[in-house]
């Protein structure tokens, strides 16, 4: 084991296919003193509620179903400021390129010395916990302490509205099932009413409406579930 340090602990999200390989890279962060959280999908990332939004996202390119690249690109959109590091063996440079292309901050190849990824992670934990500036004249999410802040005001967002909101800027399209809203909303599985949500996605609109956003901030797909109609950026 590399021994521990003063780096910032950080949420990360290991994105890997690889059941051995995805347990044992989470086993090692969290004993180096991170909280982390393992999926095998792009898809998992949205359907896996966690306690906090991930300050890092660790992602493999050759995922099945939609690939890392494309996952880092809706993750940057989302998060300008996170940290995104892709772990793959594919090593080309038109690769490396088209990561780096996507958004990732690091590109790392397979497989990864211990030693190399812990400094990569510090590296970016020193930037990620450096603490940003408000910027004004968009709707700006601060994940850590729920604040939603437009050019019209401010909004104290709840966790779970907080997560729900991150998920959408987030997921392809801005689209979530409303089994994914209603999850994430309900974290704590108390069995959470199609009514109740219906509550929640109103209380939210005028939230946002508050902050700036237009009245149909969230729209009601029929059938499917919710669509998020207006840009947020994760900080």
């Amino acid at each position: 084991m590399v021994a521990m340090d003063a780096t910032p602990s950080l949420h990360i999200l290991v994105v890997e296919d690889n059941d051995s390989l995805r347990d044992a890279t989470t086993d090692f962060l969290n004993a180096n003193g991170h909280h982390t959280t393992g999926v095998s999908s792009a898809e998992e990332v949205d359907d896996t509620p966690t306690r906090d939004l991930p300050d890092l996202y660790l992602v493999d390119v050759n995922l099945p179903g939609e690939d890392g690249f494309s996952l880092i690109k809706r993750i940057r959109a989302s998060q300008p400021l996170a940290g995104i590091v892709l772990m793959t063996a594919r090593g080309q440079l038109h690769d490396r390129l088209d990561g780096y292309n996507h958004g990732a901050d690091n590109y790392l190849i397979k497989p990864v010395e211990q030693a190399e990824l812990l400094a990569c992670v510090r590296g970016l934990a020193l930037r990620l916990k450096a603490g940003v500036p408000k910027v004004d004249g968009r709707l700006m999410l601060y994940s850590n302490s729920h604040r939603l802040i437009g050019p019209l005001g401010e909004s104290q967002l709840s966790h779970g509205e907080s997560m729900l909101l991150a998920a959408f800027s987030r997921a392809a399209g801005r689209k979530l099932e409303r089994w994914q809203a209603m999850q994430l909303v309900d974290h704590h599985h108390r069995g959470l009413s199609q009514a109740n949500m219906e509550m929640r996605i109103s209380s939210l609109r005028k939230k946002l409406h508050t902050c700036g956003a237009p009245d149909a901030s969230i729209l009601a797909l029929r059938g499917f579930g919710y669509a998020l109609n207006c840009e947020i950026e994760i900080r």
